[in-house]
């Protein structure tokens, strides 16, 4: 028997049904939309569950740009053509001052006796870098109305994402007296990564490029994730190496490694100067 995707499973749910009857309606559907396979996948599903039904609110793509120097080379291009292929209208948002990088060395400058990387624990390149600049275009494009920002966050994928809450009010773009009511659903939580494939794979068998790779990606974000695994990490190094080489920097200079424990430094060193390379394994020889 072939695998089905569990499709109107999340109708079963009290809260995603919120969501659904919203849409149904008239609400506005925003989809967050990063490069990744499960963005992809949440956007397949929607839209056609979209064109099926008839929704008659408007749909839009929405992708927060951590900026050149950060984001794998491919992504904006293959964003642009999710966005061509769905027919809907794609909107970049950016933080205003500067990119990733530039946030990491503010946040040294500012206190050098911290470390100066976003982390599990503290990720500011996601509320400052998506999350504050996604919610900044909301609220000076929709003044009024309902509004579902709907993101391919996975319970499968950490122990954190699945604790989530799938539906609930954005508090920083909700006004209810200017009458706007905005949401955040996560419509696939309960989706599995086969799942995530195969709905791909029904809408064009089109991915970003780093899940095309020898050695495939697992998950795709910004090109060196603190979050991801070692083999995407490698992937990032070899196939973004001026962003590689700038993170590296970053350790030779602060004397913080990558993620605690762990120098990025070590992954690919034949990308690196040998400035690079002294300047961390002098901090490697204090720290150990």
């Amino acid at each position: 028997m072939s695998h089905q995707l569990k499709l109107f499973e999340l109708e079963a749910e009290a809260d995603t049904r919120d969501a659904l009857s919203l849409l149904r309606n008239g609400a506005t559907l925003v989809l967050s939309v990063s490069g990744g396979k499960d963005s992809d996948a949440m956007s397949h599903h929607l839209l056609e569950m979209r064109e099926r039904e008839g929704w008659t609110g408007d749909a839009v793509m929405l992708h927060a740009d951590l900026g050149e120097r950060v984001e794998w080379h491919q992504t904006p291009e293959y964003v642009r053509d999710l966005a061509k292929r769905k027919s809907v209208e794609l909107h970049v948002v950016h933080w205003t001052h500067g990119d990733l990088i530039d946030r990491i060395w503010q946040r040294y400058y500012k206190d050098p006796s911290r470390p100066c990387w976003p982390s599990a624990k503290i990720r500011f390149c996601t509320s400052d870098m998506k999350r504050s600049p996604i919610s900044r275009w909301i609220r000076n494009t929709f003044p009024t109305g309902n509004l579902i920002c709907s993101m391919g966050i996975r319970a499968l994928e950490s122990n954190a994402r699945s604790k989530k809450a799938t539906f609930k009010t954005r508090q920083d773009c909700t006004a209810p007296t200017k009458g706007r009511f905005v949401y955040d659903w996560l419509p696939i939580h309960n989706w599995t990564e086969r799942d995530v494939w195969d709905c791909i794979r029904k809408h064009g068998d089109i991915a970003h490029p780093a899940y095309r790779l020898e050695q495939p990606n697992q998950r795709l974000s910004c090109a060196l994730c603190v979050l991801a695994s070692l083999n995407d990490l490698i992937n990032g190094a070899i196939h973004n190496p001026d962003t590689y080489r700038e993170y590296c920097r970053i350790e030779a200079v602060t004397g913080y490694s990558f993620r605690k424990d762990f120098w990025l430094s070590d992954i690919q060193p034949s990308l690196l100067p040998q400035e690079t390379l002294d300047a961390v394994q002098a901090h490697q020889r204090k720290t150990a």
